[in-house]
């Protein structure tokens, strides 16, 4: 955010995809502050707190941690996808880490509405990416955002 006319500029730096909100309210907050604006930001930032905590809980409340005992043994050691390299399944004290090379979670198993089923990473920093399990003859994962669908196979 750059003010000229008042001498003020502010940049902020984040490294969450929650970091979009802290920006917007810091934003308003500022030119609260500066223009001695209605103090609404405080309270936004209250709100958008608990929505956005009582949606990771509601999530939550769909995931089994540790991950289903008997569907982490249905899955295959090694997994790979041309784009994005490589997935190490391993077990240790009764987890099921899915190992990225650069970066590794614990995962959690979730039921899908459509029956299918998801393993689900839940370490903070990368919590909530979701594989879908395939149901061919070969074993797959599949992740997919909003424009994108990567299937890691056996």
């Amino acid at each position: 955010m750059w003010l000229p006319e008042q001498g003020v500029g502010a940049v902020v730096l984040t490294n969450s995809d929650l970091g979009r909100v802290i920006s917007g309210l810091f934003e308003r907050k500022l030119l609260e502050v500066l223009f001695d604006g209605r103090p609404e930001a405080d309270a936004q930032v209250t709100a958008q707190k608990k929505a956005i905590f009582d949606g990771i809980a509601a999530f939550r409340k769909l995931l089994t941690v540790p991950a289903d005992a008997n569907e982490t043994g249905k899955l295959a050691p090694h997994y790979s996808n041309p784009s994005l390299g490589e997935i190490a399944v391993s077990h240790k004290a009764g987890a099921t880490i899915f190992d990225f090379g650069e970066w590794k979670s614990e995962v959690a198993t979730k039921k899908n509405p459509d029956g299918s089923l998801s393993f689900v990473t839940i370490v903070p920093a990368v919590s909530g990416v979701e594989f879908v399990v395939g149901t061919g003859e070969k074993r797959t994962l599949t992740v997919r955002d909003a424009q994108h669908e990567y299937v890691f196979t056996e």
